[in-house]
C-alpha cells in the first residue's frame, strides 16, 4: 500500500508542493486583509466590497487565464501569476485605500484562478484514468490543510505590521521552486464543447441556482467570516481557529456526505445540508448571546463548514446526472462562472446588512439564504422524479475555494470517439435524460 502510494505520488509532488506554499500564502492573506481594514477603521460595507473584487477576479480569471497558459506554457505562466501575486501581497503595505485593494484583490483573484488552473490541468495530465479520483483526494487533502494553515500563521505576528503580508508574499514566493524546477512536461489544454446557461438550467434547474448559492454562502463567509468572529468579541487568535474550523469541516464531511448523496435522492441531502446550515447558525446565534463556550463555537463551526462545503459539489453531481457525458467539462464551467458569480455578490450583501444591523444579520442572511434554497429544491422534488440510482453519476468531493478542478474530476473523462472541435450548442439528447 505505501508503495502503491509513493507511486501515484510521485510523479506529482513537485505540484502538491506548490499548491500547499500558494494556497496558504493565499489563505493567510485571505485572514489579514479584513482584520487590517477592520483595525482601520474601514465600515463593513466597504470591506465586504473590497474582498468580493477577489471572486470577480477569480470568475474572469477562470475564464480567461486558459488563453495565457496556451500561449506561454505552464510553467512561464504559474511563474508570472505567482511572482504577481506575491508583489500584490506586498502593495497591500503601500497602498492603504480602498480603490488600490480593490483594484489588487482583483488582479489577485485573477492570478490565482492561473496558477490554479496550471497546477490542475497538469494534475490532470499526469493521472490516468484509473488514478485520477484518487489524485484529486489528495490534492483536495492538500488544498484543504494548507488553507486551514495559512489561516492559523495570522498568530505568528501582529495584524497591524507588515509581517504577514510579507510571510504571505514569501509563501507564494517559494510555490514557485517545486513548480520550476518540475522535470514533468507541460500537458496540453484542448478545446472545450460549449453548453450555454440556458439549456443547462433546463437540464438542471436545482444545480444551477445551488451553485450560485453556494458561491452567495462560502463567498460571504471566507470574506467577512473573520470579520464577523471579531465583532462577536473572539480575539484574533480565536477568529483565526474559527475560520481553520469551518474549513476542516469542509473537509472531514464529504466523503459521508457522498455516501449518502449515492444512497438517495441527491436533492433531498442537499435540502438536509441547507437546513443543517440554517439550523447551526441559528443556535450559533442564541448559543453566543448566551456566552457559548469556545468549544461548542467550534463544533456548530465544523458543522456548519460541512454543510456549506457540500452544496456544491452535490449541485455538480445533480447537474450531470441530467447531462450527456460528452458535456461534463462545459456544464463544469458553466457551475464555476455562476458560483464566482455569486460567490461575489454574498460579500456585498453580507456586509450591507452587518453595516445596517449588526454582526449577527449575518447569521441572518446565510441562514435565510440556505433555508429559502433548501425550500426551493424541496417543491422541485415534486415537479421532477428522482433520477434511478443505477443512472447516476458517482458524487465526487470537490474543493468549494477553486476556481477550476474540472480536469481532475474523474467524471469527466474525455471520450475518444468524439470530435475535438465544439459544438454550438448542446443537442437535445445532452438534456433531460
Amino acid at each position: 500500500m505505501a508503495y502503491k502510494l509513493r507511486e501515484l505520488l510521485a510523479p506529482v509532488k513537485s505540484l502538491l508542493g506548490g499548491t500547499t506554499a500558494f494556497m496558504a500564502g493565499n489563505s493567510l492573506l485571505g485572514v489579514v486583509l479584513p482584520l487590517r481594514m477592520e483595525a482601520g477603521g474601514y465600515p463593513v460595507a466597504l470591506t465586504g466590497a473590497i474582498m468580493a473584487a477577489y471572486y470577480l477576479g477569480l470568475a474572469f480569471g477562470g475564464m480567461k487565464c486558459k488563453h495565457v497558459i496556451l500561449r506561454i506554457g505552464h510553467i512561464r505562466a504559474f511563474s508570472a501569476f505567482a511572482a504577481l501575486t506575491a508583489a500584490i501581497c506586498l502593495a497591500y503595505a503601500f497602498f492603504f485605500n480602498p480603490a488600490a485593494w480593490m483594484m489588487l484583490r482583483l488582479v489577485n483573484g485573477f492570478c490565482i484562478a492561473g496558477m490554479t488552473t496550471a497546477i490542475e490541468s497538469w494534475l490532470n495530465d499526469r493521472s490516468s484514468n484509473e488514478t485520477r479520483g484518487r489524485v484529486l483526494g489528495y490534492y483536495m487533502l492538500t488544498f484543504y490543510l494548507a488553507i486551514a494553515l495559512g489561516q492559523t500563521l495570522v498568530n505568528t505576528a501582529p495584524v497591524a505590521g507588515s509581517d504577514l503580508l510579507m510571510m504571505s508574499a514569501a509563501l507564494i514566493g517559494l510555490s514557485l521552486v517545486p513548480v520550476a524546477l518540475t522535470t514533468l512536461g507541460e500537458p496540453s489544454l484542448g478545446e472545450l464543447r460549449v453548453l450555454n446557461v440556458k439549456e443547462l438550467f433546463e437540464a438542471s434547474r436545482v444545480g444551477v441556482v445551488g451553485a450560485g448559492v453556494a458561491g452567495i454562502l462560502v463567498g460571504s463567509f471566507y470574506a467577512l467570516g473573520v470579520v464577523f468572529a471579531r465583532q462577536i468579541g473572539l480575539s484574533v487568535t480565536e477568529a483565526a481557529l474559527f475560520m481553520s474550523t469551518v474549513v476542516l469541516g469542509g473537509l472531514s464531511f464529504q466523503v459521508p456526505i457522498g455516501i449518502l448523496a449515492d444512497m438517495f435522492d441527491r436533492r433531498i441531502v442537499m435540502s438536509l445540508m441547507l437546513i443543517g446550515v440554517g439550523v447551526s447558525w441559528g443556535l450559533l446565534s442564541k448559543s453566543i448571546a448566551n456566552e457559548v463556550s469556545l468549544p461548542a463555537l467550534m463544533l456548530m463551526a465544523l458543522v456548519f463548514g460541512g454543510a456549506i462545503s457540500s452544496v456544491y459539489p452535490l449541485c455538480v453531481a445533480q447537474t450531470f446526472d441530467r447531462l450527456d457525458k460528452r458535456y461534463y467539462v462545459a456544464a463544469s464551467g458553466r457551475l464555476l462562472m455562476v458560483y464566482s458569480i455569486g460567490a461575489a455578490i454574498g460579500p456585498l450583501l453580507a456586509s450591507a446588512l452587518m453595516s445596517l444591523y449588526g454582526p449577527f444579520s449575518f447569521f441572518l442572511f446565510e441562514s435565510a439564504i440556505a433555508i429559502a434554497y433548501a425550500l426551493f429544491v424541496l417543491v422541485h422534488i415534486q415537479a421532477r422524479p428522482e433520477m434511478p440510482v443505477g443512472e447516476r453519476e458517482k458524487f465526487v468531493p470537490l474543493p468549494d475555494i477553486s476556481p477550476v478542478t474540472v480536469g481532475l474530476d474523474p467524471r469527466t473523462e474525455p471520450d475518444p470517439t468524439e470530435p475535438d472541435t465544439p459544438s454550438a450548442s448542446a443537442p437535445e439528447s445532452a438534456v433531460d435524460r
